[in-house]
């Protein structure tokens, strides 16, 4: 099918890449005549690797809105073009709204993002919303509008 948007995000921050970077440092240490323990040197790399990992894949299709939250989604999930009531492109606040970046779930219903703080918010017709954070939070907003017409 022809695709009208997709995207891929990744953890970007740079203040969260400081704080992952840090872990394989730490396992290291203290540095006296203790020996290396070598689990914490495993977790202390396998944790920013895990970061690295996480991706978030959004599609826009005839078929209706793709998504995949890579490694929690080991497949993509759609949301039909005729579940989708309402589209709302935003400025959101991570924190105060959802608690944070990832997967979230908040009073103001569920959130998949990874960076920024624009988004869209996806109303469904069983009175549920997502929101889906974006970079190109315009365009997919735009991209979901037009499918809901055809």
């Amino acid at each position: 099918m022809n695709c009208l948007f997709e995207e891929k995000q990744k953890f970007t921050q740079w203040w969260l890449w400081v704080i992952l970077l840090s872990f394989p440092i730490m396992a290291f240490g203290p540095f006296d005549d203790n020996p290396i323990n070598y689990k914490y040197v495993l977790i202390g790399f396998a944790i920013p690797l895990l970061f690295y990992l996480f991706e978030l894949k959004v599609k826009v299709n005839a078929e209706g809105l793709h998504y995949q939250f890579f490694p929690f989604h080991f497949k993509s999930h759609t949301i039909k073009a005729e579940e989708i009531e309402k589209i709302e492109a935003l400025q959101y606040k991570p924190l105060a709204e959802y608690g944070g970046w990832g997967i979230r779930y908040g009073f103001k219903g569920k959130a998949y993002n990874t960076s920024g703080n624009f988004g869209v918010k996806v109303h469904l017709t069983n009175g549920r919303n997502i929101l889906f954070g974006s970079q190109k939070h315009k365009e997919l907003a735009k991209a979901l509008k037009q499918i809901r017409k055809q």
